[in-house]
């Protein structure tokens, strides 16, 4: 270097750092130390990536390194790490250094800390590229990323997944507890997905809370399942914000180059369309896309004929969840729920696919199947006559009618020879329809009420019902602990339960924290995945002969 280019580099207030074509650092100046806190000889023959914060990926590099080589120069911001751990956003300007043969033999970079001018309002980097909240890539950076791994992709024959990540009922976290815990709270998130990810992988911050991933290289969409499970799991363990546990979950969608598609933003797109699936498959779970979900958003993504061929080839099936009593701490009672295993859409539960019931063929094809079901309960009370009952849904629509409803009552009298059945029934059903229902509601069969989900009943409704127990719907317990007007509701159906000396059953319970909640208010009753998922009719007799 000539003495005035001598003077520039030792006396620049910007850091200035030379790298060979390896990207290892082979000289810097003063203010280098100044703005990472690291001397020359601490960094000499490192990478690069020695100085960055970890946000970023292959794929951005690639992008840069690809600028360079066809620009010469490239010019953006990073974040840095600086020595004390510390993060903050810097400028940079890289450029090209050549041979005399005009071949580039290394990299002059220099960078200097923006954050006073991000904190102005000033960004250099326009807030073009990284979440400021989170640190992460946003959408503008995220989609540069993941047009340049395509085409690596197509050149290379590999595949990639696209992973939408939807966090669930974050808005009411937002609103009720503040912007400032729903801050944090996005903040681990952030850290709990980046813990997901690879070095090739990009993670990015869409919106408020939606984040998306992008997998290259995976072995197919079983690969991309398993790091959904993980990041379904990595969810679920509370989040302690401002001496709190917060308890959120989130719903994922899964697109897979290049049988989904050949574009970025119809991957994302699909990606979208199957956590939307997600959510409608009751939240807290994955969904892979398919062209079913594109048909509609909603409900109507299953339609009647698909359930009643699923009746016929036996993709629905009898799963039996075990009632235990935290008085005994046993099983004491069987709840019977249908699943639905769709090929599109994975595992769907039985409040998911029942609204499908409503032309008179699919819903005699399904009480066809539920009778042969049920019918062989004989042996459950057989081999553990102590079980207090086993207990099953039914739908508004299968209690249309009196004609219906005596079939049922004889079906009951048959399905309880042996033991004590007992229905569950919507309170808003058995409320308007109490006249209608009488025989069915004074019957030998015990019966439930549900539906406490939007309101709670009055004790005057309660007492003209006179239901031998009260379920707590699993939508419920689910978001109790973060929903404070869902709290009040599991409060007050508690209390008039207690009044009238009434047992409650708590359906969806999932976590030791809300098990114990319901205890300390009295509720001895529960079943959910804490207690164990659906069983078979051979599991659970398995089960119950360990137990018993």
């Amino acid at each position: 270097m000539s003495e005035i280019e001598q003077q520039l580099f030792r006396g620049s207030p910007q850091a200035i750092m030379v790298t060979d074509l390896d990207n290892c650092i082979i000289q810097t100046n003063p203010a280098f130390e100044k703005i990472t806190g690291y001397t020359f000889a601490e960094v000499a023959g490192e990478n690069l990536s020695k100085l960055g914060a970890g946000h970023l990926n292959e794929g951005f590099y690639e992008t840069v390194w690809l600028t360079l080589s066809n620009e010469g120069s490239w010019q953006g911001e990073i974040w840095n790490k600086h020595k004390d751990g510390s993060v903050y956003p810097c400028w940079y300007s890289i450029v090209t250094l050549q041979d005399q043969s005009g071949n580039v033999s290394g990299y002059i970079t220099q960078f200097f800390d923006c954050s006073a001018l991000k904190s102005s309002g000033q960004s250099l980097a326009q807030a073009a590229q990284y979440d400021e909240l989170t640190h992460l890539p946003n959408w503008e950076m995220f989609e540069g990323l993941l047009s340049a791994r395509l085409e690596k992709c197509k050149a290379n024959d590999e595949q990639l997944a696209v992973m939408l990540v939807d966090l669930d009922r974050f808005k009411w976290i937002n609103d009720n507890l503040g912007r400032a815990v729903g801050d944090s709270l996005l903040q681990e998130v952030a850290r709990r997905l980046g813990s997901v990810v690879r070095g090739e992988d990009a993670l990015a911050r869409l919106s408020s809370d939606e984040f998306v991933m992008m997998l290259p290289c995976v072995d197919g969409v079983e690969a991309a399942i398993k790091v959904a499970q993980r990041v379904v799991d990595q969810l679920t363990h509370g989040i302690f914000v401002d001496h709190r546990e917060i308890f959120i979950s989130g719903s994922v969608g899964i697109s897979v180059f290049p049988q989904h598609s050949g574009r970025g933003k119809d991957l994302v797109k699909k990606a979208d369309v199957a956590m939307y699936a997600a959510k409608q498959g009751g939240r807290n779970t994955f969904r892979v896309y398919s062209e079913l979900m594109e048909r509609s958003k909603g409900p109507q993504i299953l339609r009647e004929e698909d359930l009643t061929k699923a009746l016929v080839s036996g993709d629905i099936q009898m799963g039996f969840m075990p009632v235990y009593s935290i008085y005994s701490h046993q099983v004491v009672a069987v709840h019977a729920r249908p699943s639905w295993t769709h090929p599109e859409l994975g595992q769907i539960p039985f409040q998911d696919f029942s609204a499908l019931l409503q032309n008179p063929e699919s819903m005699s094809q399904y009480e066809f199947w539920l009778d042969s079901e049920l019918s062989g309960l004989d042996v459950i009370w057989e081999k553990f006559p102590g079980l207090r009952f086993v207990s099953f849904r039914l739908e508004s629509q299968q209690l249309q009618g009196k004609e219906n409803i005596q079939r049922w009552l004889s079906q009951l009298n048959r399905y309880q020879r042996s033991g004590q059945m007992m229905i569950d029934v919507d309170l808003k059903t058995a409320m308007e329809r109490e006249g209608e229902l009488f025989d069915l509601l004074t019957s030998d069969a015990l019966l439930s009420v549900s539906g406490f989900v939007c309101h709670s009943p009055s004790l005057e409704h309660l007492k003209e019902i006179q239901p031998d127990m009260i379920k707590l719907d699993s939508d419920l317990i689910s978001t109790m602990r973060t929903d404070e007007g869902r709290q009040k509701i599991v409060d007050s159906v508690l209390n008039m339960a207690d009044k009238l000396e009434i047992e409650v059953l708590a359906d969806g319970v999932s976590s030791a924290g809300a098990r114990g909640q319901l205890m300390s208010q009295g509720c001895m009753l529960m079943q959910g995945r804490y207690f164990g998922m659906p069983l078979t009719l051979q599991q659970l007799l398995d089960h119950l002969a360990v137990e018993h």
